[in-house]
């Protein structure tokens, strides 16, 4: 499908009991998909499908709280360049655990930026995220106060094609 990535789940329900039908609908979830013998009682049935590495590819989720990556990108192209400088590729979310397995995100700021303060460009990326809905806010107040958040000084993350991403996993 044009605009989704070529592993989304796309879910219909087609039962007369369903309040709607839905046909080939987007959750914003991705998965990969394998055939396999798993020994459960289903196979005997001929359910071998099996989806595996399930995560979102439109939000955010990271030390519990999930935030809409269109909240990520507006900070990200918008609000850090017209505060801080640069262009919109110059910041990107990196997703990776700590040595104790502990989520984090690292907040790229390219060295072509120029001199910021890290807790500055921090408090301004965590504080936007705040800013949607009180929900958001507190969501907000629980990365602060688990320190998911490091600003690091260091190029975007490209793909293999060149993109440079808003959330780089890993």
């Amino acid at each position: 499908m044009y605009g989704l990535p070529p592993a989304a789940l796309l879910i219909s329900s087609l039962r007369t009991t369903a309040p709607y039908i839905l046909l080939n609908v987007s959750m914003g979830d991705e998965a990969q998909l394998s055939t396999r013998a798993c020994g459960c009682p289903l196979e005997g049935y001929g359910w071998r499908r099996h989806l595996h590495a399930i995560r979102s590819f439109e939000k955010l989720t990271s030390g519990g709280m999930t935030f809409f990556d269109t909240d990520v990108a507006r900070i990200l192209e918008e609000l850090l360049p017209s505060r801080f400088g640069g262009a919109p590729t110059h910041y990107q979310l990196l997703e990776e655990e700590d040595p104790g397995g502990e989520p984090r995100l690292s907040l790229l700021v390219d060295p072509a930026v120029g001199a910021v303060d890290p807790s500055l460009v921090a408090d301004a990326f965590l504080r936007a995220l705040g800013n949607a809905s009180p929900g958001d806010r507190a969501m907000e107040l629980m990365w602060r106060g688990i320190g998911v958040l490091r600003v690091v000084r260091a190029s975007p993350r490209m793909t293999a094609s060149g993109k440079i991403l808003h959330l780089h996993r890993e």
